[in-house]
């Protein structure tokens, strides 16, 4: 859940925390936390702090690093799509 949305430009830090029986992660929105999620297993650290920046993004709280999680997967894609266009015949 989110604490602040709408704050325009603003600084993400993210933080993730080893707890025991799983790792706490944080998006702090200029110094002060505004979000928080806990996983069971290191490799689904990723796949959750993108999904939280990009809730940080579509609400509102607009930075490179949330902009960037947004886009990521698409450029992806688009990558993979324009890399099965190539052929031989082009490369010359």
């Amino acid at each position: 859940m989110l604490k602040k949305v709408l704050q325009g430009c603003v600084e993400h830090d993210v933080k993730v925390t080893f707890l025991g029986k799983g790792y706490g992660i944080r998006i702090m929105l200029n110094g002060e936390i505004n979000q928080e999620s806990f996983v069971k297993h290191k490799d689904e650290i990723g796949k959750e702090i993108q999904s939280m920046l990009r809730m940080e993004d579509k609400c509102g709280n607009i930075s490179n690093m949330a902009h960037r999680s947004r886009m990521r997967p698409h450029e992806k894609a688009n990558k993979r799509k324009n890399e099965k266009k190539l052929t031989p015949e082009r490369l010359q």
